[in-house]
């Protein structure tokens, strides 16, 4: 894309690559454990035994909590110096006279968007301050996955693997219904979810964030004929290196018998021209926190907290051929391994914010599927003050990747929260939603509001999260995180 004297090109080139109708679309206003249970285990597969509760393993505890972290600094916000480096520049292209009617004009007013708001009402913010870019481009991101897909199936001995494999492998059983303290606190709000496992529930060292599902996937509301919820978890240890972060992918046709299955994200490595892979870390080698996820078609897309956003292809995710070792990761000695896990997901791309951006943060990211075009809503976390900015970033919904002209992506909408603690967003009908933690005591509550107006809200659970908004059913979802109180919830939509 391009800002008028700087990276102009006209529309009609644009049109007569994707068609003259995106130019339009463009213009936007204001808008294996691999048989039961061992809870916090991996997936080593001679594990056969039942549901074992609270088993986790050698892993070092610790409580991401609500309180911003030093040591997490690049996952609750604070910029890591080593991730904050190199942005990408869109590039020049050539000038031309005439404009289209989607152009961001001149250089980004940082300080026009570095605002305030009262504590309880959203500021609206220029999108047009803000601006994405693709690290590397998605055939050469592509190449390298498939690449990596190619070794772990030829030296590596593991299996090309697809969604359908996972959903007839979903090896853990969640229980009905939620706590009854969550019960309470959402009476009269029509609330409905599940707990996973004991083991699950209660292991101190992988802390459940983001939260996705087939009405983000598909315009059905269904993958594969199932109504499905997929949460990320991060790897809250000291050691070194992390697990990274995982995914779980649950079955909730049935909320009253729902079974689902552990995933680990990988990021493909090269080194001397051989390709391998590594579990999904920031630059600096802590565990990407994976705050919020949005899953659209085969894409997975993860915030990167200082950087931007990460991609996940869930159509080149693969089968190592071994899980019987829970610290080892890649391909080694004619075998491969990814932790103990059964699948891996490995990553093909990575938005990062460009040189000339404005900084923003991304602790959690929500999708607009109704919108036209459809957006990713991201959002930042600050627990001190209430000033955190939520932007929108408008996709194709034929590629499933961002809306790029000329080479970047620059937000349609941006706004100040006006909230503290905010976990997770999204936007229904114009209307955005935020979760917030720690707002009621330790209380969460669910902020609904526009931009010049008051927000409103309702009783939101312990430990709220990112969000996720099932349409099909009108309710708005989150995944909570601290151990024993991790209620996977939803409320009807108000």
């Amino acid at each position: 894309m391009w800002r008028v004297n700087r990276r102009n090109i006209a529309c009609l080139t644009f049109g007569a690559l994707v068609g003259l109708s995106a130019c339009n679309a463009g213009n936007l206003s204001g808008r294996g454990v691999d048989a039961r249970d061992v809870g916090g285990l991996e997936d080593d597969a001679a594990l056969d035994a039942g549901d074992v509760g609270g088993v986790q393993g050698v892993e070092d505890v610790g409580d991401s909590g609500d309180a911003w972290d030093a040591s997490e600094a690049d996952a609750e916000g604070g910029a890591d110096a080593s991730d904050a480096e190199e942005a990408p520049d869109a590039g020049n292209v050539p000038d031309v006279s005439e404009e289209p009617v989607w152009a961001c004009e001149g250089a980004p007013d940082c300080d026009a968007v570095n605002v305030t708001t009262t504590l309880g009402q959203m500021r609206g913010l220029n999108g047009c301050a803000f601006e994405l870019a693709l690290e590397d481009s998605m055939a050469d991101g592509e190449a390298l996955a498939d690449r990596l897909l190619a070794r772990v199936t030829g030296e590596g001995g593991g299996q090309a693997r697809t969604m359908v494999d996972v959903l007839g492998a979903l090896n853990r059983q969640g229980r009905a219904g939620v706590r009854s303290a969550t019960e309470t606190r959402l009476s009269g709000l029509g609330a409905a979810g599940f707990r996973w496992n004991t083991g699950d529930d209660d292991v101190s060292y992988w802390y459940p964030q983001g939260i996705t599902g087939s009405s983000d996937a598909d315009a059905s509301g269904l993958v594969q004929g199932r109504r499905l919820i997929m949460t990320s978890w991060y790897h809250k240890t000291d050691a070194r290196p992390t697990k990274g972060a995982r995914i779980s992918v649950a079955d909730i046709t049935d909320l009253s018998d729902v079974r689902y299955r552990h995933l680990l994200l990988v990021d493909p490595v090269e080194e001397g021209g051989q390709v391998d892979f590594e579990s999904a870390s920031y630059d600096s080698g802590n565990a990407l926190h994976a705050g919020g996820i949005v899953w659209w078609g085969r894409y997975l897309y993860v915030v990167d907290t200082v950087q931007g956003l990460r991609i996940y292809d869930l159509g080149r995710m693969f089968r190592p051929s071994h899980t019987d070792n829970t610290e080892a990761i890649g391909i080694s000695g004619g075998r491969s391994d990814a932790h103990g896990y059964l699948f891996a997901v490995p990553r093909i791309a990575r938005y990062r914010l460009t040189s000339e951006s404005c900084r923003v943060r991304f602790a959690f990211v929500g999708l607009d599927r109704q919108s036209d075009p459809p957006a990713l809503v991201t959002g930042e976390y600050f627990s001190d003050h209430a000033q955190g900015k939520m932007v929108v970033w408008p996709l194709d919904a034929d590629t499933g990747l961002l809306e790029t002209r000329q080479g970047s992506t620059f937000a349609s909408e941006g706004l100040v929260v006006g909230q503290t603690r905010a976990q997770g967003g999204t936007r229904v009908g114009g209307d955005f939603y935020v979760s917030s933690s720690s707002q009621d005591g330790s209380e969460g509550r669910l902020y609904k509001g526009r931009p010049g107006g008051q927000n409103t809200s309702v009783n939101w659970v312990y430990g709220a999260e990112d969000l996720y908004y099932e349409r099909a059913h009108d309710r708005i979802w989150t995944a909570a995180e601290h151990p024993g109180a991790r209620d996977v919830v939803s409320i009807e939509r108000f």
